[in-house]
């Protein structure tokens, strides 16, 4: 997406949609190096709290298009400093835009004063959290190669229009006055955007350590949780295991000849008690014949039930 700032600088918005729609979508500031609060070293937006986590982003409920709005219209207000073009259509946009006559002056025309100072202010407002959000993003960079960091400084330019409007004196007088000449350099635009730059990443970094500092209680907490849970686990897992192991052993189909054995065993018990049984009915004079016959005859079926299956284990070994 293409727009224009209200100093009159040309932009380009690049959005990257995931397939799924559940997560946040990135965007990034396009065929520039410039330092904004809201972007990080790779020209990300990063101030935007909403696309700032997955999390962030289902619960704001936000449409693409309004959130794709809201960061192209806090940039329309609050341009960033611009230090270099690198995209060669959108040079030639800006040249279209602003003349290619004022084409060399347009990095220090399109450096508005106290910028980064007024969104710092803005910033701030979000606190920690928003700095822990971006901590907390899966996407989050942390290394930044060499070819990387490379296209990232801007290049040294190949002309320098306020020295070449200066008078053989006034160059004389730089070259025998060191004073003179650093102040003179601090005013270069390129010069000032560079410490725009360099003030912006390291703001980055302090506020990156702070969010950090200031969960550190929170992580220690969590990994004595974490280190408890692990005990309990390892508690819990033994015991699994020796539960299952009884558990293996109670349900384990006995083997053929042991089944057999138990169940002569068996047989030979059911045969003694009815004997004994009926031996002591007798001597009793037992006068209930029903009851006494129901009794016996429970006994002797269970004694030939334990027989006959014996029996038929004994065939099909």
């Amino acid at each position: 997406t293409v727009f224009q700032t209200t100093n009159g600088f040309a932009l380009i918005v690049r959005v990257y949609v995931p397939a799924d729609n559940t997560k946040a979508p990135q965007m990034t500031l396009h065929g520039v190096i410039a330092s904004h609060n809201w972007l990080d070293i790779r020209m990300r937006v990063i101030g935007y709290a909403p696309i700032l986590s997955d999390q962030s982003w289902r619960s704001s409920k936000l449409k693409l298009g309004d959130a794709v709005y809201a960061v192209i219209h806090h940039f329309q207000l609050h341009p960033p400093s611009i230090s270099q073009v690198v995209d060669e259509n959108l040079s030639r946009l800006q040249q279209t835009l602003s003349g290619t006559s004022n084409n060399n002056n347009a990095t220090n025309r399109f450096n508005p004063p106290n910028t980064t100072r007024g969104n710092n202010t803005h910033n701030k407002s979000n606190g920690v959290n928003v700095q822990a959000q971006v901590i907390d993003k899966k996407e989050a960079a942390c290394k930044v190669d060499e070819e990387e960091l490379s296209s990232l400084i801007p290049r040294v330019p190949s002309n320098f229009p306020e020295i070449e409007e200066l008078s053989l004196s006034e160059l004389n007088d730089l070259v025998n006055n060191k004073a003179a000449l650093d102040k003179f350099i601090n005013k270069i635009s390129v010069v000032d955007a560079l410490k725009e730059l360099k003030e912006s990443i390291e703001m980055s970094n302090v506020d990156t350590a702070t969010a950090n500092l200031a969960l550190e209680e929170k992580v220690e907490s969590i990994c004595m949780e974490v280190e408890t849970l692990k005990q309990d686990l390892k508690s819990n897992v033994e015991k699994y295991r020796e539960l299952d192991a009884r558990r293996a052993a109670i349900t384990r189909p006995p083997e053929i000849h042991e089944a057999v054995r138990e169940l002569t065993s068996a047989k030979k018990k059911a045969l003694n008690e009815s004997d004994e049984f009926a031996d002591d009915w007798v001597e009793s004079g037992g006068s209930d014949v029903s009851a006494f016959v129901k009794k016996f005859m429970d006994t002797r079926v269970l004694h030939h039930t334990r027989a006959a299956k014996a029996e038929r284990l004994k065939m099909s070994m």
